[in-house]
């Protein structure tokens, strides 16, 4: 059958309310092009079958709605040209917007410079607060700043860092004060005995090492004796955990109530790493043998043993060669004396 033929069949089938459905198309049909002829293009025709529409009180039709559609060329180029041009203005509207970040950042950028080199924030000051053990020009050559510096363009984290390098400095703090001062605060470490290593070496409250002392800086401290340098290089942990030990049983041993009477001054504890905590008398050279363990109870009997001998009159501890608080027996204590030996019963 011809082309003609077929166009005029598609015409029937969209007629609404015929009585059949045979009109030679089914769903999914293939476009159905018109006849050609030589003076114009070929031009397509699409057909689309559509479902019958159906509901609860409709009545439902058996026949099926097609539609022809023969879109031009022209229509084509003009979708395509609006959906290039949608695009691209959403592509120049995006790239305005990176533009703009892209200006203020670089505005920004500038100032920030012009400010750092401003002749205003030039360094004129360095502020260091008072200390004990560093002196200010230790400090300020630590800092590694200069008068005529960049204020803001100074690294106040770097700069404390270089300070806290010295040994007596525990921590620094850095801070700028504008438009042309820079502050140094700087917190010294405490030293609370002296270890002795081989050589002397000052020891802080958490009986860590942290400086090798001179004879100036070991003046009226307590000597921490017993453990050897190979003992603290071998056992780090434990041997700061002793020291940390001896010298909060120092504490205690200062500390004396309101109407107790001063315990004799210490020149050393000792530390035996088997029987425990010794103090020794800075004058007589007398000691007191704590073992480890129960301080209180232990301080308060070498207290009672203080009484007794002075009542005795044996010349107070300053006479004693060695006093027992290490046994098991809480109701007895060994004495001895410089002199001659005795046993100073429930003292």
């Amino acid at each position: 059958m011809s082309e003609a033929g077929d166009v005029g069949r598609v015409g029937k089938a969209g007629k609404v309310g015929g009585s059949t459905g045979a009109t030679g198309i089914s769903r999914g049909a293939r476009p159905v092009r018109p006849p050609s002829s030589s003076s114009s293009p070929p031009v397509s025709v699409s057909v689309s079958v559509e479902a019958p529409r159906g509901g609860l009180f409709r009545r439902r039709h058996r026949n099926r709605r097609i539609t022809v559609s023969s879109p031009s060329v022209a229509l084509w180029i003009a979708r395509g040209v609006q959906t290039v041009v949608r695009r691209s203005w959403f592509l120049l509207k995006a790239l305005a917007v990176v533009g703009v970040l892209a200006g203020v950042a670089w505005a920004g950028e500038q100032a920030m410079r012009h400010m750092i080199a401003s002749p205003r924030f030039a360094l004129r000051e360095v502020r260091v607060a008072p200390t004990e053990r560093v002196s200010r020009d230790e400090i300020l050559s630590l800092a590694g700043v200069a008068e005529g510096d960049q204020l803001l363009a100074i690294d106040t984290d770097a700069v404390a860092a270089r300070v806290a390098i010295h040994p007596w400095v525990a921590s620094a703090r850095v801070r700028r004060e504008l438009p042309s001062a820079l502050a140094i605060d700087v917190t010294e470490r405490r030293a609370a005995a002296v270890a002795v290593l081989g050589n002397l070496y000052l020891i802080g409250d958490n009986g860590r090492p942290f400086k090798r002392a001179t004879l100036e800086e070991a003046e009226g401290l307590v000597l921490l004796t017993g453990l050897t340098r190979t003992q603290y290089a071998t056992f780090g942990d434990a041997s700061e955990a002793a020291y940390r030990e001896a010298l909060k049983t120092y504490d205690a041993y200062r500390a004396v109530g309101a109407e107790q009477p001063a315990r004799p001054p210490l020149s050393e504890i000792h530390i035996d790493p088997r029987y425990g905590f010794s103090l020794v008398f800075d004058e007589g050279g007398g000691e007191v043998r704590l073992g480890r363990g129960d301080y209180p109870d232990k301080l308060e009997r070498l207290d009672r043993v203080f009484t007794g001998l002075r009542t005795l009159g044996t010349g107070g501890p300053t006479m004693v060669s060695a006093i027992h608080l290490d046994g098991p027996n809480r109701e007895r204590v060994a004495v001895r004396l410089a002199s001659t030996p005795v046993a100073a019963n429930r003292l």
